[in-house]
């Protein structure tokens, strides 16, 4: 991991240390998508690949997911599974082979926390691989390339630590649900690879993801309302600038979580309808462009907000809203 890297993720951090603290202090309200919107900007990409190290022992590490998944199936209340063999999993999520990542290590571990075979102890340990700079923000700087995995594939996981957590285990503190969600919002800001299904290498889907990650932390006790409303316009922010055409049922799903969090108070709704406005007083003036980008955030936008009107419970202010504007999309 170079010092550059380092430097760029540390600076994002930072920054939406100081827009998370002025939110909650009150001195900021409307203006965050457009702070967050600054903060997008100001990253320094890279034009040149690195290469993307794969382990090369995909035998192996298929040998042992059958051996663990067979221990579960001998007796899933008594198995346990070593530190070693977490490791080994984790260092193969990285994998472009779909049998090994999807199929293979996700599907295994969402077993492995659903019969709540990790130890508490393992629970917080594979959190921290899972947030740190090589997985969370691997290759993240550079143009397209097979890292893509290795960072969707932390974030997905991160969310099932988070409800596994949050239904079992309750060892996570609030200092470090807040930890995860400024890395989480962090990568939503510097992360451009959008992809949904790759081609014989399986699914990036890495907004996907990051809402899954949203949807947990929404459910937490431990963290206030300021930091849900910062995290929604952070996904709204990195969903509305995605250069790639998010048609794998990302608009739906991002509608979906959020109808949970606006029926949770109407401060969430009052600022989500802020949000649309700043969104549509964006477009008065533009001018389309000659390029897949643009057309790509254009068609995004409109099937977000048509997935947004086919929810039942969707409130008023919000229906209204679209109503008026609806012959824009």
């Amino acid at each position: 991991m170079g010092e550059y890297l380092l430097k760029e993720v540390q600076t994002v951090v930072t920054q939406l240390i100081d827009v998370r603290m002025a939110l909650r202090q009150g001195t900021i309200y409307q203006s965050v998508p457009e702070k967050i919107l600054t903060i997008m900007d100001n990253v320094a990409y890279k034009s040149r690949r690195t290469h993307v190290i794969v382990p090369d022992d995909e035998s192996q590490i298929m040998t042992l997911l059958e051996t663990i998944n067979q221990r579960l199936n001998q007796d899933d209340k008594k198995a346990t599974v070593t530190d070693l063999e977490l490791d080994q999993l984790l260092q193969h999520i990285v994998s472009p082979n779909t049998k090994i990542r999807d199929k293979g290590i996700f599907n295994l571990f969402n077993r492995l926390l659903r019969k709540y075979v990790l130890t508490a102890e393992q629970v917080v340990w594979v959190k921290d691989r899972l947030i740190s700079d090589d997985y969370l923000f691997a290759h993240i700087l550079e143009p397209e390339n097979d890292g893509i995995f290795l960072r969707s594939f932390s974030v997905m996981f991160l969310a099932g630590i988070l409800y596994a957590n949050r239904t079992h285990y309750h060892v996570l503190t609030e200092a470090e649900l807040v930890a995860i969600e400024l890395r989480v919002m962090a990568y939503a800001i510097i992360e451009l690879d959008s992809r949904g299904y790759v081609a014989d290498k399986g699914w990036a889907h890495a907004l996907t993801h990051i809402i899954n990650v949203w949807s947990e932390l929404n459910e937490t006790q431990e963290l206030q309302r300021a930091d849900k409303l910062l995290m929604m316009a952070v996904l709204i922010q990195a969903y509305r600038f995605s250069d790639n055409a998010l048609a794998y049922g990302e608009d739906s799903h991002l509608a979906n979580v959020l109808m949970v969090l606006l029926k949770k108070n109407q401060l969430y709704t009052d600022y989500f309808l802020a949000v649309l406005q700043d969104w549509q007083k964006s477009l008065l003036n533009i001018v389309p462009e000659d390029s897949i980008a643009f057309w790509n955030r254009w068609y995004n936008r409109n099937r977000f907000l048509q997935s947004l009107m086919l929810q039942p419970e969707l409130p008023t202010e919000i229906d209204d809203y679209l109503r008026k504007i609806s012959d824009l999309f």
